[in-house]
């Protein structure tokens, strides 16, 4: 954004938060990014929790607190979410048609990818 003259500290905060808001909304990506980078614990739940969620992030907040943010989703995001992330193949899946069967597989592919990629974390 190009502007003659000067602005006020507000307005130039005001331009920069609307630009990143933007990007948040059609960047899942950078969105999960700025959740990690403020070392709060988000809870993810609603239609675009889906967009934003990662499992492997939630999963350091332990196994209560995946349950409670994963069992809002339906099977079917569910399965979105666990071959995005490749966390479990078809062949897991197959059969598990309830959220809280794939919670637990999801769990267990997320924990796993954790310790892979966090060495000492043991959950």
């Amino acid at each position: 954004m190009s502007r003659d003259g000067p602005i006020d500290p507000a307005e130039a905060l005001n331009s920069l938060f609307a630009i990143v808001r933007e990007e948040e909304a059609s960047n899942p990506s950078f969105a999960r990014r700025l959740v990690q980078a403020m070392g709060a614990t988000v809870i993810f739940r609603g239609d675009d929790a889906v967009l934003s969620v990662d499992p492997v992030l939630v999963a350091a907040s332990g196994p209560d607190e995946f349950r409670r943010t994963f069992l809002s989703f339906t099977p079917k995001e569910l399965k979105a979410i666990i071959k995005e992330y490749g966390l479990a193949t078809a062949q897991d899946m197959k059969g598990k048609n309830k959220a809280p069967l794939l919670v637990d597989l999801m769990w267990q592919g997320a924990t796993s990818k954790r310790r892979d990629l966090t060495p000492g974390w043991r959950k």
